[in-house]
């Protein structure tokens, strides 16, 4: 190969960036910017550009606002649901605890003693009401019992689920004292 070939083969290769080497670290050299019709250089966003920007962008705050309105809105529910049941849960632990109490001084009254605190004194609130309720010998319910028997339904009223317990008269005099 000539010398003459040679310099027009390397005349075809583009040049390799410049390099600005040293302590400075590297820099590459950018080919000048090429004009975008008539003879002006890209220096900004069109009008048509940022209106559309603004445009994308006020719908989509409009959505998200909306979203996270609903959602703040229906969050106060859920702490309102989790308070109630708590307020529920300690009333519950009230009836058991004075129930303990009133077995541990007389078992043969203590049901009703608790009945009446709960239906004629209203001692724990109006959300709590008590049954005497029968089972049927299939395990469920008697829906036609209307009576006394040795075992009492309670029921504290939460706004997200009712609080049931059963108390029952299962003693005898022989019976150890309950410790709760």
């Amino acid at each position: 190969m000539s010398a003459d070939m040679e310099i027009n083969r390397m005349k075809k290769i583009p040049p390799a960036p410049f390099f600005e080497g040293g302590a400075r670290g590297i820099s590459f050299f950018l080919p000048p910017l090429k004009k975008r019709g008539r003879g002006r250089f890209p220096q900004g966003f069109t009008l048509v550009e940022v209106i559309a920007t603004i445009l994308v962008t006020a719908i989509l705050g409009a959505i998200f606002i909306n979203f996270m309105g609903t959602a703040l809105s229906k969050s106060t529910q859920a702490l309102d649901v989790v308070q109630g049941e708590a307020a529920a849960e300690a009333v519950l632990e009230r009836i058991v605890a004075d129930y303990v109490l009133k077995m541990n001084q007389n078992f043969t009254t203590a049901l009703g003693l608790v009945k009446k605190d709960i239906v004629v004194d209203k001692v724990y609130g109006d959300n709590v009401t008590a049954v005497y309720i029968q089972f049927l010998a299939s395990g469920s319910e008697d829906p036609g019992f209307s009576g006394t028997s040795r075992t009492l339904k309670v029921t504290v009223a939460a706004p997200g689920n009712d609080l049931i317990t059963l108390l029952t008269e299962s003693r005898d005099a022989t019976s150890p004292a309950i410790a709760f």
